[in-house]
C-alpha cells in the first residue's frame, strides 16, 4: 500500500491497518476458524506488546502471532484464560445444562443465549488444549 507507517502520532494503528485487523476477525469468526491478531514489531517493548495483546483479547481474538522469542512469554500470558475467567464459562455451561433447550437463559443479572455458550464452550477447549506459539 506504500504506507510510511502503521500507527498514527498517538500511537494507535491507522484506519487501513485497523480495517484489515478488523476483517481478520470478522472473517475468522464467519469461518469458524481462530482469530489470530498480527505481529507486533517492536520487540523490544515488552509493555506496548502487553497492551495490544489485551487489546486482541478484548476485540475476540484468540492468540497473537510473535515475531521474536521474546515476545512468546507476554502473548501466552496474556492470551491464557485466568482461573477466574474459566470458572465464569464453566458456570455458563453449567446455567445452559441446568435448562435443556433454553435458548437463553439468566446469568448474573444477565440475559445470556446461545452465542454466550458457544463462546464459552470454546473459551473452555482453548484452556484445555491451548495453541502453540
Amino acid at each position: 500500500m506504500g504506507a510510511a507507517t502503521y500507527y498514527d502520532d498517538d500511537g494507535a494503528l491507522t484506519d487501513p491497518f485497523r480495517l484489515a485487523r478488523s476483517l481478520c476477525l470478522y472473517g475468522a469468526a464467519h469461518a469458524g476458524v481462530a482469530a489470530v491478531d498480527r505481529v507486533f514489531p517492536d520487540f523490544r517493548n515488552a509493555d506496548a506488546l502487553r497492551s495490544e495483546a489485551e487489546a486482541a483479547v478484548r476485540d475476540g481474538f484468540t492468540a497473537k502471532l510473535a515475531i521474536h522469542p521474546g515476545q512468546v512469554a507476554v502473548i501466552n500470558e496474556v492470551f491464557t484464560p485466568s482461573p477466574e475467567v474459566i470458572a465464569r464459562a464453566q458456570a455458563i455451561v453449567a446455567a445452559f445444562a441446568a435448562a435443556p433447550g433454553a435458548g437463553v437463559v439468566g446469568f448474573e443479572g444477565e440475559m445470556l443465549d446461545l452465542p454466550h455458550l458457544a463462546k464459552a464452550k470454546a473459551l473452555l477447549e482453548r484452556a484445555v488444549d491451548p495453541p502453540v506459539s
